[in-house]
């Protein structure tokens, strides 16, 4: 792990997030374990990373990546979930 990346993590998943210098933050690798999906756990990951980012004082874009684990969902249902939570979506190309 680098030294700006952070990391958490509890039984139902994880999710790696980091924190630069005069660029936005970025999360990326959320994982929920497969008993869990679809039953709000993502959403509270990216709740929780969310609030710490915002806690460094950080008060603008956070941007994500969508990459849909094990056709777990669909990338359009993905992005659409992840801007309700007025994330940036990474472009996936």
């Amino acid at each position: 792990m680098k030294e700006n990346e952070k990391f958490f993590h509890d039984k139902y998943g994880y999710c790696y997030y980091a924190i630069f210098k005069n660029k936005n933050p970025i999360i990326f690798n959320l994982y929920i374990e497969p008993k869990y999906r679809h039953k709000g756990q993502a959403k509270k990951h990216l709740e929780y990373v969310i609030n710490e980012i915002r806690k460094n004082g950080y008060n603008g874009e956070i941007e994500i990546e969508a990459k849909p684990r094990e056709k777990s969902i669909k990338l359009e249902k993905l992005i659409a979930f992840y801007k309700k939570l007025n994330l940036k979506v990474l472009d996936n190309k």
